[in-house]
């Protein structure tokens, strides 16, 4: 059952981790339905001292940028997410593509709503092993992840 009433998630950072979803929203996470997909037309990097990601748009960028497309939140589950993507980032529209079929979506993404400095490029697989640890230690917060220290 897809609650219409709210467009389509998309994550594609660290709330690709059932870890960290599960930490921002408890048991509310099981409600969730998680399609794999993609978008293209933007570049994830690392945000410069941080273990967690943002995405910027460029057009020219042919790269998928995988994700899930999120289903059946509700306005408690886009409360939560608001809290933990904290001050620095906000939900905008974009369009998704199913991995399955290629159809398209109508979504929203949290994107930075301020310029923030960042660095490498990020890389889902690579945070999971190598960073996930240190972002719980150093990065997490369900009530407004860690700014950035420049």
């Amino acid at each position: 059952m897809v609650n219409s009433q709210y467009p389509p998630l998309f994550f594609y950072g660290t709330l690709r981790s059932q870890e960290v979803r599960y930490a921002v929203l408890h048991k509310l996470e099981g409600s969730l339905t998680l399609v794999e997909g993609f978008i293209i037309g933007y570049d994830l990097f690392k945000v410069k001292n941080t273990n967690y990601p943002l995405i910027l748009r460029n057009k020219k960028s042919l790269k998928r940028v995988l994700g899930y497309i999120v289903y059946n939140h509700n306005q408690e589950i886009i409360n939560k997410l608001d809290l933990f993507e904290g001050e620095n980032y906000s939900r905008y529209k974009a369009q998704a593509f199913k991995l399955s079929d290629e159809l398209k979506v109508e979504v929203e993404l949290y994107m930075p709503n301020k310029k923030l400095e960042y660095c490498e490029p990020w890389i889902f697989e690579n945070w999971l092993k190598l960073e996930k640890e240190s972002f719980f230690k150093k990065d997490f917060n369900k009530d407004g992840i860690k700014k950035p220290i420049y």
